[in-house]
Order: structure tokens, then sequence, then C-alpha cells
């Protein structure tokens, strides 16, 4: 059997939320970028160098936000530290994939200087230098980009934090959040942070819209019951229970989680049969092992063709994708209400 693909939970419910791998799209749908990501990375790379798409967007920012923020600022970071800004950061280092994405859903990419190796979204990304890994950033790196601003995320080192702050760089740390209104909050306290609290506002806005527009859409519907696979196999079968932020997610999408009977990410292979889910949501990496193996190619959704794929970094990563994987769960979900 399929081994999970997370081999210490502890670690996973860690970094599920941070370092989720691309999944594979359903049929009906394009390749992700993540998904292009893993096939031809540095053609990538070299294909938006020519298109000229890696040029900086900072005059044309410029012309409709900033001038917002009064400095020096506070900012409250996720781990009880105050950060104060004393002006605009204008070279960031990014130590989360989520903050890398949305350091470009603000428009400010030509602030970022530096990104970790997981950060692979999007492909413009790839160009920039990496720093280390979520759990061990390599400082002198860091301090050779001359950052006035580092941003990290779940995983990032209480000791890391000490060592750059004691060395004067300013450091904010933004852990992840346990429920889906925290990600707007990330949002705004970014939008302070990059003097682009219009632009925050704007994107809080927009995601709210389409997160109204998928409720209205399926306010008629009976949830459906939906499991999501973390990991199955020799290894134990994982997923996102009631307290998870993907809970929130599947939820939000009109699907009734059938692991809201536990918290956390451990669940039995038993528990999983008796439920028997009308929709199973996979990785394409975990797709054809969950299907083709014993008992879960037994189940209804594996049966009735309800087994669909999609790229988990939309759920794993907080961020702007949530409201995407939202849209596309539900499409899952309700294909007779999303044609």
């Amino acid at each position: 059997m399929k081994k999970v693909g997370n081999k210490w939970m502890k670690f996973l419910c860690m970094v599920l939320i941070l370092s989720g791998c691309g999944g594979k799209q359903p049929k009906s749908t394009e390749a992700t970028g993540a998904d292009q990501v893993l096939k031809n990375g540095q053609e990538v790379i070299t294909e938006y160098a020519e298109q000229g798409s890696l040029e900086s967007k900072a005059d044309t920012e410029d012309q409709e936000y900033g001038g917002e923020v009064s400095y020096p600022v506070t900012i409250a970071s996720t781990n009880g530290e105050e950060l104060i800004l004393e002006s605009e950061p204008l070279r960031i280092v990014s130590l989360g994939p989520n903050i890398t994405e949305l350091i470009y859903s603000f428009g400010v990419e030509e602030k970022l200087v530096g990104r970790t190796e997981y950060c692979d979204y999007p492909l413009e990304v790839l160009a920039l230098d990496t720093v280390g890994t979520l759990f061990t950033p390599d400082i002198e790196k860091i301090l050779s980009l001359e950052p006035d601003l580092v941003i990290a995320s779940t995983l990032f080192q209480e000791e890391s934090r000490k060592q750059l702050t004691e060395l004067g760089v300013s450091v904010l740390v933004l852990q992840e959040e346990s429920r889906f209104d925290g990600v707007y909050q990330m949002i705004r306290t970014l939008g302070t942070a990059f003097n682009r609290e219009k632009k925050a506002l704007e994107i809080v806005d927009d995601m709210q819209r389409r997160m109204d527009a998928v409720r209205e859409t399926i306010k008629d519907r009976t949830p459906v019951s939906v499991y999501y696979v973390v990991g199955f196999g020799d290894s134990g079968d994982y997923t996102a229970g009631r307290d998870t932020f993907i809970d929130e997610i599947l939820t939000m999408a009109g699907g009734q989680n059938v692991a809201e009977d536990v918290q956390g990410w451990s669940y039995s292979v038993e528990r999983l049969l008796e439920a028997d889910p009308d929709v199973v949501i996979l990785s394409e990496a975990d797709y054809d092992g969950f299907v083709e193996t014993m008992p879960y190619s037994e189940l209804s959704a594996v049966k009735n063709g309800r087994v669909y794929t999609i790229d988990v970094n939309m759920l794993d990563r907080q961020g702007t994708r949530n409201v995407e994987a939202v849209e596309e769960i539900a499409r899952m979900l309700y294909p007779d209400l999303f044609s």
C-alpha cells in the first residue's frame, strides 16, 4: 500500500499549511502554474523573462496605492511581538510560500529580493535568490540581500528571529490562522506593512464577494459528504479534522466533512469506509494509488467517478488562492450549478 506522503504527523501538522505539493487538476481543467513549475521550471523562467513579465510594476502601483501609512508604524506579529517600521520597506525577504504569494497579490513583487526553496508560485518568483528552507533559513544569505523587512510564517524558528533581530533586521511573523477570517486580517496586516492599505481592502472585498457568490449559489442544496486525503496507506490515514483551516474551506464550499468527528489530522480507514463519502479530494501524487488500492477502491466515490484532484497549495497555503479552492471544490460538489 502507498505510504503517507508526510512521514511524521507532528511535522505534517505544521508543514501542511505552507508547503503542500502542487496537485493534479480535474480532467476538465488546465494544469496549474505549480504543475508547470514541476515539469519545466527553468524553461518557464526563461519564457517569462523573454516576455518581460519580470519587469517592475512599481510606477503603476504607486499611482494607485501607497502614501497611506504614517510612519513610524507599529505592527503586531502573531508570535506576540510588536514590530515598529520606521519607513516603508523597499527590500523584502519572504520566509513562507503563502507570504510570497500574497506579496504578488499586492503587486509589490518588485520589493521581493529573496524567498525560500518552497516558494514556487507564481512562476516569476523562481528567478529570485533562495535563502534556504522554512526550517533553516540561511542567515548570512538573508543579510547579503540587505532586506529592511523579513516576513516569516509557519515553521520559522524563534532562534532565527532572534538572530536577525539582533543583527538589526526587522522581522514580521505571521503564523497560520485557524479560521478563514484570520486570512483577511493577515492581508490587512500586510497592507500596513507594505504601505498598501487600500489595496488590502480591495483584496479582502474581492475575496468576500466571491465567497458570497458561492454561498448564494449553493444555499438551497444539502451539503455533500466529502473526504480530503492528506495521507493514506501503511503509514496511516490522515485528513483535515473539524478544528482545521481546511475543514472550514470544505464547509464553505458546501461540503460536509466526514472527518468532523475528529480533531487534528489522524483518521482511520475503518472510519472512512463507514462514512463512505460521496466525494473524495486529493492531490495528483495520491490519485492513482488511492483509487487502485484496497480498501479505498471500494468507496462509493471511487466507483462513481467522484474522486477529484486539486492543487493542494490552494488549501494549504493561506492567502488569496483559498477562495479559488472554495470555488473549485464547490464545482466538484455541485457540477450542475457551476456549468
